[in-house]
């Protein structure tokens, strides 16, 4: 039989199996989204001797004293989850019951508001990036006002609401606003959820799996029984091109039974 090439152009699905830090128990592999680049690289540590009875030293022996395995993920598929993994923390579905909160002071003691500033709502030590889905203007069951002492502040002329994200922003032609007021805002937060990411510093381990669709070559998929995942450079929030987030993948062995990688070739049935 002559002899072939196997010209292959890579092209795969990248799943990941989170292991819980605290049971140790995997979840089910979930497919990462498109990733336009995925590499493995494989480093080796020698020690060389070198015979030095004669002449030029020469070398006699090598060993290999270990191998590292590590790799790098491009991932332009932006959901939650992998901002999680970017994060190393966790993704979070946040359910907010509808609330009414009275007389919440916009500015702080001693500083007070600036006319032409943003203030959010709903900050807290609970929850520090505040309030989302304020109802405004107030309907039957809910409230919105803002004030200055027991008078009414005017929307449009004296503050504009933006009611999806809970900020304030002071007009700087409000006359009856000045610099270092304290303001008092009564509000009703509407019933909604909401995925949010909390950011971590555990690090993220588990089993990685590479499946092929190479449109030219052989097919083989690469199964990774411990990896850590982990930030690798900058996650573009604004440019002008398609976000990508970049991971770092480190390679152990599991145990002495597991290799650290194995690559399986697609199987032939007779």
């Amino acid at each position: 039989m002559a002899f072939e090439n196997n010209y292959t152009l890579g092209r795969g699905e990248v799943y990941f199996a989170r292991r819980d830090p605290i049971t140790g128990l995997l979840g089910g592999e979930r497919y990462i989204g498109n990733t336009p680049e995925f590499n493995l690289t494989a480093e080796e540590e020698k020690l060389e001797h070198f015979s030095s009875d004669r002449g030029i030293r020469v070398k006699d022996a090598t060993v290999t004293l270990q191998v590292n395995y590590t790799g790098t993920i491009s991932c332009d598929n932006i959901d939650a989850e992998n901002i999680a993994l970017f994060f190393l923390g966790e993704n979070q579905q946040l359910t907010v019951a509808q609330a009414t909160v009275t007389d919440e002071q916009v500015g702080v003691t001693g500083v007070g508001v600036e006319k032409g500033m943003f203030y959010q709502l709903g900050a807290s030590p609970a929850n520090p990036s505040g309030a989302r889905g304020v109802i405004f203007p107030g309907t039957a069951g809910t409230a919105f006002s803002l004030k200055k002492g027991s008078v009414e502040l005017v929307s449009g002329v004296d503050f504009v609401v933006n009611a999806q994200l809970g900020r304030i922003e002071i007009l700087d032609t409000s006359t009856t606003v000045e610099d270092g007021d304290i303001l008092t805002a009564t509000y009703t937060v509407a019933a909604s959820t909401r995925e949010r990411v909390i950011s971590g510093s555990t690090a993220i381990e588990g089993e990685l799996r590479y499946i092929s669709y190479n449109p030219k070559g052989e097919q083989r998929d690469f199964f990774m029984a411990a990896a850590t995942l982990s930030p690798n450079g900058d996650f573009p929030l604004k440019a002008d091109e398609w976000q990508v987030i970049p991971f770092n993948v480190e390679v152990t062995k599991k145990n002495d039974q597991t290799p650290a990688i194995i690559a399986d070739g697609r199987p032939f049935t007779a």
